[in-house]
C-alpha cells in the first residue's frame, strides 16, 4: 500500500465502496474468507478499507432524560471534525455503547451520521452480551448510515476465548456488507482477543483493522505484529501510548481524551505518521497534561464534566456511573483552566 494513507485520516471509499446514505435497501454481500475466488492482491485492494488518523471515541451527549441529545450531538461532531478528526468512532466505550438502552444508542448513531454528513466515516462499536444481540445492532447501525463497524468480544459468560470471539466476529461478518475494526478492551469484555484468534479473524474479508486498548505494551506490540502481518491496520486507543505506537508503525489512534482536545490528539498523530520523534516526545507530554482530568472522579463523567464546562455537550451519564463531587468538578475545572483551555473565573 501507498503513503497515503497514513498522510490522510480517512476510509478509502474507492477501494471499499460504502453504503449510499440514504439507500432504500442495503445490499448484503455473501460472506467469504479471504482469497476464495481472488488473488492476494485483489482481494486486500478491495476489502482492506484505508484507515488512518486521528478518530475519536466521541461521547454520547444525553439530556437529564437520558435521552440522545441531538443539538450537542452537532457540536461534538463539529468540535472534532474541525480539529481534525479523520473518523468518528460512535458507541465505544466513551459512547456508553454496551449500556445505553437501544433506542437511545440508534438516535445517537442517527444524529452523529446526520451531524457528520459523509465529511467523515462514521464507526458505530458492537458491544453485546451475545452474538445474537450484536447481529441485531451491527444490522441496525448499517441500515442508519455508518460506514464501519468496531467490533468487540462477547461479554459477560466465561467462555473459551479464542473460539467465542472468533464465532462471535464470523457471525457479525456474515450479517452486514460493511468494513469490520476488531476491538481488544480485555479488561472490559473479559474475553481478550489473542494473536492467535486475530490470525482467525483476519482471514474474514471484511476485517479490515485492529483497535487495540489494552493499555499494556507487549499486548499490544504482539496483536500489532500479527495484524500488520495480515494486511490489516493498527489503531493504538490507550492515550498514554499514542506516540510509541505511531513511532513503531501504527496508523492512527482512538483517543478519548480527544473530545476535548481533537486538535492536540491529530497534531500528535500527524507527528507520529510522518516520523517527528521530537514533536511527539513534545505532544505526547501535552496530551499526558490533559488527561490528568480523568483523575478527577470516575474517567468517563470527568471526561463529560470536562464538556460541559467547555459547553459542548452537558454532563449526564449513564445512571449506574457515579457522579464527580464538587471537589471532582472543581479539579476539572482547575485542570482546565491551568492547560488554557477554559478561562479563569472572575
Amino acid at each position: 500500500m501507498g503513503s497515503d494513507h497514513r498522510r490522510h485520516g480517512h476510509l478509502d471509499r474507492a477501494a471499499h465502496p460504502l453504503p449510499a446514505r440514504h439507500a432504500a435497501a442495503v445490499h448484503r454481500k455473501p460472506h467469504r474468507r479471504r482469497g476464495e475466488g481472488m488473488t492476494g492482491n485483489a482481494q486486500k485492494g478491495i476489502m482492506n478499507a484505508h484507515l488512518s488518523g486521528m478518530i475519536p471515541p466521541v461521547v454520547s451527549p444525553l439530556t437529564d432524560a437520558h435521552r440522545a441529545d441531538v443539538a450537542a450531538v452537532e457540536r461534538l461532531a463539529a468540535h472534532v471534525i474541525g480539529g481534525g478528526a479523520g473518523g468518528v468512532f460512535v458507541l465505544g466505550s466513551c459512547g456508553e455503547g454496551p449500556t445505553l438502552e437501544p433506542d437511545v444508542a440508534r438516535a445517537i448513531t442517527r444524529a452523529y451520521v446526520d451531524a457528520v454528513a459523509g465529511a467523515v466515516p462514521v464507526l458505530a462499536g458492537v458491544g453485546e452480551t451475545s452474538t445474537e444481540r450484536a447481529v441485531r445492532a451491527a444490522a441496525e447501525y448499517e441500515q442508519l448510515g455508518v460506514d464501519a463497524l468496531v467490533v468487540m468480544a462477547p461479554m459477560y459468560f466465561d467462555a473459551e476465548t479464542d473460539g467465542a470471539v472468533i464465532r462471535h466476529a464470523t457471525a457479525i461478518a456474515a450479517a452486514t456488507s460493511l468494513p469490520l475494526v476488531v476491538y481488544n478492551i480485555p479488561h472490559l469484555t473479559h474475553h481478550p482477543i489473542t494473536p492467535r484468534a486475530l490470525r482467525e479473524l483476519a482471514a474474514i474479508d471484511a476485517v479490515v483493522a485492529l483497535k487495540e486498548s489494552s493499555g499494556n505494551w507487549d499486548i499490544y506490540s504482539a496483536l500489532a505484529q500479527t495484524a500488520r502481518a495480515a494486511g490489516l491496520r493498527v489503531f493504538q486507543g490507550a492515550e498514554a501510548l499514542i506516540g510509541r505506537s505511531l513511532l513503531a508503525g501504527a496508523d492512527g489512534a482512538v483517543p478519548g481524551i480527544a473530545n476535548v482536545v481533537p486538535d492536540l490528539a491529530t497534531a500528535l498523530v500527524r507527528a507520529g505518521l510522518s516520523g517527528d520523534g521530537a514533536q511527539v516526545s513534545t505532544l505526547q507530554a501535552r496530551l499526558d497534561e490533559v488527561c490528568t482530568l480523568y483523575r478527577s472522579g470516575f474517567w468517563l463523567t470527568s471526561l463529560k464534566s470536562a464538556l460541559a464546562e467547555l459547553g459542548i455537550t452537558g454532563g449526564t451519564a449513564g445512571a449506574a456511573l457515579p457522579p464527580l463531587d464538587a471537589g471532582g468538578s472543581d479539579e476539572v475545572r482547575r485542570v482546565l483552566t491551568t492547560l488554557g483551555l477554559l478561562g479563569a473565573p472572575a
